[in-house]
C-alpha cells in the first residue's frame, strides 16, 4: 500500500506560500505608493495604463508553456532512458500532469484571444481581469509544478506507480465473477508489463551499480506477487488460462507442453513470472551485487510463507523450486557468500513451516539443503556443507523444542550430511559437520533425551580419536556467541551455552571410553 503524501509535499501548499508572499509584498508597496485604500485597485488594473501590460500577456504565458513543457519534457525522456520506456506512459496518463499542463493551454489560449479583444474604445474588465488571474496562477504553479514533476520522477516514485499499475489489475477482477474475455486480456497484458518493467529496471540498475534501486524493484515484484496470491481465489477461471501466454510471452514461449498444462491447472502463471523476473536479477547480481540476492531470497521465503497461509500449495512447490535455481546458479558461480545467505532464507522458510505444522516441507527442504551442501562440497566450496550442517542442526534443535513429528526424518537427514574428506580444505569441513552434530548431541543430553546423542555418537565412532580430541577442544574455546566478524547471521557457529558445554565430558565418554585411545 503506497503512503499517502503530506500536504507539505504536494503541490497546495508551495503554491499557498507563493501566492502569500506574492500577496503581502504587493500590499506593502500599494500602501507605499497610495497610503490608504481610497484609490480602487481594480480602477488601475483595468485602467488605460494596464493596456500596455495586457498586449504583453501573450507572449509571457506561452513562454511560460513552452518553458514548462521544455523542462518536463526533457526530464521525462531522461527517465525514461535511464528506467523503463513506461515512464511516458505514466506521465502522461497522471491526472495532476495532464490538468496542470491543460491549464497552461487553456490560459495562453484565454490571453491571446483577450489581446485580440482589446480595443481602442473602452476596456474588456471582465477580459483583463481573468486574464490577469490566469496569468498570476500561471506563473506560481509553475514551480510547484517542476517540484511535483522531480517527485513524480524519481526513482522509487516510479516503482510504486508501476507496482500499483500491476496490483490494481489484479484488484480490478478480484470479485467479478462474470467479465468479458477481452477485459480479462487487458488486466493481464497490464501485470505482464509491470512484472516485465520492473524486472528490467532492476537489471538496468545493477548495470549501473544503483543498488538501492534495485533493492526498490525487488520489492515491487514481491509486493505484486503477494497481491496476486492474495487474490487468486477471487479471480475468473480464464485469468489462470496460459494459451495465449505461451504464444507471446518471452518467460513461456520455450515451455513444454506438459508444463503449459501445468500453468494453467495450478494456476501459477503470475508467481512464475515473478520468479523469472528473480531468477534473472539473481543471475546478472551474482558476484556483485550479494545484498540484492540475500533480498531475492528473504522475498522468495515472504512468498512461500503466504502461500501456505492462504492453503496455495502449487506457489508453495514453486517457490521451493526457484529457492532450489537460486541455489544452484550460486553455487556454480562460486558465490560462496550468496549461497550463505540462500540457506539461512531457506532454514527460515522451514522453520515457519513447522510452525503451521506443514513438517513435510520440513523434510523436503532439509534434503534439498543436503543434496546443495554436498553439491557444494564436491566444487571444493567445502564450508557451505559446513553451513548446511549447522542449520539443519538449528531446525533439528527448534523440532526437538516443539516435538514436532519431523524430527525423527530430520535427524536421519543431517546424519547422512557428512561426507569423506578428499582435501585439507575438505578436512576443515567435514570437522564442521562433526562440530554441528556434537553440537546437537548437547541439545539432546541438557533436554534429558540421551538415546538420542548416543545415535549421533555411533554415527561418530569411526572418526579418528586425534580429531575428535581436537574438535572437542576448539568447542570448549569458544565463548563468544556473536562472530568476530560481520555477518547477516551475526552467530557463532561453534558456540556452546555453558550448560551445554558441560555435557561434552559426558558425549565424549561414549566415543572415546579409553583416555588413553
Amino acid at each position: 500500500m503506497r503512503q499517502r503524501r503530506p500536504l507539505s509535499s504536494s503541490g497546495l501548499v508551495p503554491f499557498l506560500i507563493l501566492f502569500l508572499a506574492s500577496s503581502l509584498l504587493y500590499g506593502a508597496l500599494w500602501f507605499v505608493d497610495y497610503g490608504s485604500w481610497d484609490h480602487n485597485p481594480l480602477v488601475l488594473w483595468t485602467g488605460p495604463a494596464a493596456y500596455d501590460v495586457l498586449v504583453n500577456f501573450a507572449e509571457v504565458t506561452i513562454g511560460v508553456l513552452g518553458a514548462a513543457i521544455t523542462v518536463v519534457a526533457i526530464l521525462v525522456e531522461l527517465a525514461s532512458t535511464r528506467y523503463t520506456a513506461r515512464v511516458t506512459e505514466l506521465f502522461v496518463r497522471d491526472r495532476t500532469n495532464a490538468a496542470v499542463m491543460g491549464f497552461f493551454v487553456v490560459t495562453s489560449v484565454v490571453v491571446l484571444w483577450v489581446e485580440m479583444s482589446l480595443g481602442e474604445e473602452g476596456q474588456p474588465k471582465a477580459m483583463m481581469l481573468t486574464a490577469t488571474v490566469l496569468q498570476t496562477t500561471s506563473l506560481l504553479v509553475l514551480l510547484p509544478y517542476f517540484t511535483y514533476v522531480f517527485d513524480f520522477l524519481s526513482p522509487t516514485r516510479v516503482i510504486e506507480r508501476i507496482q500499483e499499475a500491476g496490483s490494481g489489475c489484479v484488484r480490478g477482477l478480484s470479485g467479478r465473477s462474470q467479465v468479458p474475455r477481452e477485459a480479462i486480456e487487458e488486466s493481464r497484458t497490464g501485470v505482464i508489463l509491470s512484472l516485465e518493467q520492473l524486472g528490467d529496471i532492476a537489471l538496468n540498475s545493477i548495470e549501473n551499480k544503483d543498488k538501492s534501486l534495485t533493492l526498490a524493484a525487488v520489492r515491487a515484484l514481491e509486493r505484486l506477487a503477494l497481491d496476486a496470491i492474495e487474490h487468486k481465489s477471487r479471480l475468473p477461471e480464464p485469468w489462470f488460462d496460459t494459451t495465449t501466454l505461451v504464444r507471446t510471452d518471452q518467460d513461456f514461449i520455450a515451455l513444454h507442453p506438459d508444463m503449459v498444462k501445468a500453468l494453467t491447472e495450478r494456476r501459477t502463471w503470475l508467481e512464475t513470472k515473478v520468479f523469472r523476473q528473480y531468477q534473472d536479477v539473481f543471475g546478472e547480481a551474482l558476484n556483485r551485487m550479494r545484498d540484492v540476492n540475500h533480498l531475492i531470497a528473504i522475498h522468495t521465503r515472504h512468498v512461500a510463507v503466504t502461500a501456505i497461509r492462504v492453503d496455495d500449495p502449487h506457489a508453495v512447490q514453486l517457490s521451493i523450486r526457484f529457492f532450489n535455481t537460486y541455489l544452484r546458479a550460486a553455487i556454480n558461480a562460486r558465490d560462496v557468500r550468496s549461497t550463505y545467505n540462500l540457506f539461512n532464507e531457506y532454514r527460515i522458510f522451514a522453520e515457519r513451516a513447522m510452525e503451521v505444522q506443514r513438517t513435510d516441507l520440513v523434510v523436503i527442504v532439509a534434503n534439498h539443503m543436503k543434496f546443495y551442501g554436498q553439491l557444494a562440497f564436491g566444487m571444493n566450496l567445502a564450508f557451505l556443507l559446513e553451513t548446511v550442517a549447522f542449520d539443519l542442526c538449528m531446525l533439528l534443535e527448534r523440532a526437538h523444542a516443539v516435538g514436532a513429528e519431523c524430527h525423527d526424518p530430520l535427524l536421519d537427514v543431517f546424519l547422512d550430511v557428512d561426507r569423506e574428506p578428499e582435501s585439507k580444505g575438505m578436512e576443515a569441513s567435514l570437522r564442521g559437520v562433526r562440530k554441528a552434530q556434537i553440537r546437537l548431541a548437547t541439545c539432546y543430553l541438557v533436554s534429558g533425551r540421551p538415546e538420542l546423542a548416543r545415535r549421533i555418537a555411533d554415527d561418530m565412532r569411526a572418526e579418528p580419536a586425534d580429531r575428535l580430541r581436537s574438535i572437542r577442544s576448539e568447542l570448549e574455546r569458544v565463548a563468544e556467541q556473536e562472530y568476530w566478524e560481520m555477518s547477516d547471521r551475526g552467530v557463532n557457529f561453534e558456540w556452546l551455552p555453558p550448560e551445554r558445554r558441560a555435557t561434552l565430558g559426558t558425549f565424549y565418554a561414549w566415543l572415546l571410553p579409553d583416555p588413553g585411545a
